[in-house]
């Protein structure tokens, strides 16, 4: 009988490693698509009919600086479990920023700014456990 050369090599505990490499990389990977979306959001939603001149500064900033730390944690996982509390804080910060800048009575930016606050905090979390599990 012959095996594809995928399962004849097959072992379990290197296929777990690898398992577990992958699944480090994914929420990180996540993130940096989220703070794509993040810094895009000013374009797509009214940010403008804020009392701020331009309150989606704020959510700029925050996505530029969350595909960077993202970025920095998918190519140098190893050391950087710490860089996942910085990018929870920074998910903080969006939730809080329609109330703090006052753009929390324009519903779409508001509802967008907590939805992504809350998967920013949660995928955050889920890769600096990952990264604590594997170290």
């Amino acid at each position: 009988m012959h095996l594809s050369p995928p399962l004849r090599h097959w072992h379990p505990a290197r296929d777990t490693r690898r398992l577990v490499a992958e699944l480090v990389h994914s929420p990180s990977e996540l993130l940096v698509l989220i703070g794509v979306w993040l810094t895009a959001a000013p374009l797509i939603f009214s940010h403008n009919s804020a009392v701020n001149t331009y309150a989606g500064w704020s959510d700029v900033i925050s996505g530029l600086g969350l595909v960077v730390l993202a970025y920095l944690r998918v190519m140098t996982p190893a050391g950087t479990t710490w860089m996942m509390l910085l990018t929870a804080a920074l998910g903080a910060w969006v939730i809080a920023a329609p109330f703090v800048r006052g753009y929390a009575e324009v519903r779409s930016t508001t509802w967008n700014d907590v939805l992504v606050g809350t998967a920013v905090i949660a995928l955050s979390f889920a890769s600096w456990w990952l990264g604590r599990r594997k170290g």
